[in-house]
């Protein structure tokens, strides 16, 4: 008897789990089938896993969007690459996340691969509110493919150790000589007061954009600037440009930054500051708020340090011309809608609604922080994100900001403010409020030159080159020069031309006065 009720035990059992299981599936295929439409998103991930599809964030946004979310993850290193095999398959999904302008993608959007976005926008309430700028600057020939994924555009400026400066008798940075002297404190007045040479006034790698913020300093353009003839030219023909070659050639001189920069990898550019190891970096403001928690986990500073009295930030530092700054772009890549995949009317408006939806706060927050006590806690009704997640919760939002375009700007829920990142974002705003930032005309055209997009590459190579080893002394004023005469017969004098022909058709679509865009010096 007792072995006839185990058996009836087991089989009720047994029963038990697999009716279990087949809920369980029938939850889940539920879940994911459970609406009319699917949506289907290519797009890059940073770190070694991509959010799951069963992450209960997807789940979240499915249920607000109603509607089913298929993401291909690609990893950010490769994902130029597999765009491309994606282009040339013509098997590309709904909505797919492009990087920049290559001539890959413009010459696809001039063949009719995605939709034309610019007639649609200003229908759809969050991607109206995209700045006429942003627009233009990630056009293509004239036409907005793709909703650009904002960035402030105020966002460079330079972060300095506060506590150094205090330590060497600093208590202004107001000018360039200001910013020089402190490097030279910071270098050679034993800043961290450990009784060792072991420090620069700055750190630099081998990004060129700290050097491109500093040429506008110098009265130099943004990439390109209109000269006194109404001409169009790239910023390495100005005088500006060698006056700040040779600032920067004095600061290697005297050893102000680190020597071996041409091979330090941006990657590990923060690392440095993090150990302590430099006091200034021009660079983007949000890197203030890096360097302090680097400090903190490293133990270079007290655990208890506070962070404004550690770090300090100023928009720019005056030069002959005044204040002025450089701004990005504003946008960093592209949300594309496929042709391949979308295929009418009806589908596209769809799709344009849901990406509308990514910018309700819902779904910002969603896939900008998570779930509230799973990936982030509510501080006085702000997002404070909870750190050093176990890496299951973490992957459960790995990749998904990667598909916000951020509009409208703040739209999510405002997040939680320590001083630091107050002062970073007041300062971010500062930028944009003293108007000093100088906007680059050509960043819209540069890319539709046929000279450029054949030879652009190798073009860019020569000056950059030249650039680093002018610096680093092995090239002198009149090499320099050589290299420019060489840039001009390879192809750099068809591609001022064509870049001014381009100007001149589209000049009239370019949102701001031509006054900030000359060149001064």
């Amino acid at each position: 008897m007792s072995k006839v009720k185990k058996i009836l035990r087991l089989f009720v059992v047994s029963i038990c789990i697999v009716g279990l299981l087949l809920t369980s599936i029938g939850v889940l295929g539920a879940s994911k089938s459970k609406y009319s439409f699917k949506l289907t998103i290519m797009a890059q991930y940073f770190g070694t896993e991509p959010a799951p599809s069963n992450s209960p964030v997807i789940l979240k946004a499915e249920q607000y969007l109603k509607t089913d979310l298929e993401f291909t993850w690609v990893p950010a290193d490769g994902y130029n690459d597999k765009l491309n095999i994606m282009l040339a398959s013509g098997n590309l999904p709904m909505v797919v996340y492009v990087g920049g302008k290559t001539a890959s993608i413009i010459g696809a959007c001039k063949a009719g691969a995605f939709w034309e976005l610019g007639p649609y926008i200003k229908q759809y309430k969050n991607l109206k509110t995209i700045p006429d700028i942003v627009l233009w600057n990630s056009s293509i020939d004239g036409k907005i493919y793709g909703i650009p994924r904002s960035r402030t555009l105020g966002r460079n400026g330079i972060v300095y150790r506060k506590d150094w400066a205090k330590n060497v008798g600093i208590t202004k940075l107001e000018t360039i000589d200001d910013l020089y002297n402190m490097l030279k404190k910071f270098t050679y007045n034993d800043p961290d007061k450990n009784g060792k040479n072991d420090t620069y006034g700055m750190i630099v790698c081998n990004y060129n954009g700290p050097f491109y913020i500093t040429l506008t300093w110098f009265g130099g353009p943004n990439g390109w600037g209109l000269n006194k003839n109404g001409q169009l030219v790239p910023s390495f023909l100005t005088n500006a440009y060698l006056e700040n070659l040779k600032f920067w050639r004095k600061m290697y001189q005297e050893k102000l930054f680190n020597h071996d920069f041409p091979s330090v990898p941006g990657a590990r550019w923060e690392d440095y500051y993090s150990q302590g190891k430099g006091g200034v970096k021009i660079d983007v403001i949000d890197s203030a708020n890096r360097i302090y928690n680097g400090l903190k986990n490293n133990g270079i500073i007290p655990k208890d340090a506070k962070d404004t009295d550690i770090m300090d930030i100023v928009v720019s530092v005056k030069g002959k011309y005044g204040l002025r700054n450089m701004p990005t772009s504003g946008y960093s890549g592209y949300l594309m809608v496929s042709k391949t995949s979308v295929k009418d009317m009806n589908t596209f408006k769809k799709v344009m609604s849901i990406l509308d939806k990514f910018g309700d706060r819902t779904i910002q927050d969603l896939f900008g922080y998570g779930l509230p006590n799973r990936h982030y806690k509510l501080v006085d009704g702000k997002i404070d994100p909870i750190p050093n997640l176990p890496a299951d919760l973490s992957r459960e939002i790995s990749g998904l900001n990667q598909v916000l375009h951020f509009y409208p700007a703040n739209g999510g829920t405002p997040r939680y403010m320590t001083p630091l990142l107050q002062l970073q974002a007041d300062m971010q705003a500062l930028n944009e409020k003293l108007n000093i930032l100088v906007p680059n005309p050509a960043e819209a055209l540069i890319g539709m030159s046929d000279t450029y997009i054949k030879r652009g590459v190798t073009l860019d190579n020569m000056i950059e080159d030249a650039r680093v080893k002018y610096i680093t002394g092995q090239l002198n004023d009149q090499g320099f020069k050589k290299v420019l005469d060489n840039w001009r017969k390879q192809g750099g004098d068809q591609i001022i031309k064509e870049v001014n022909a381009l100007y001149r058709k589209y000049k009239k679509n370019i949102p701001y006065k031509e006054d900030l865009y000359k060149i001064l010096n």
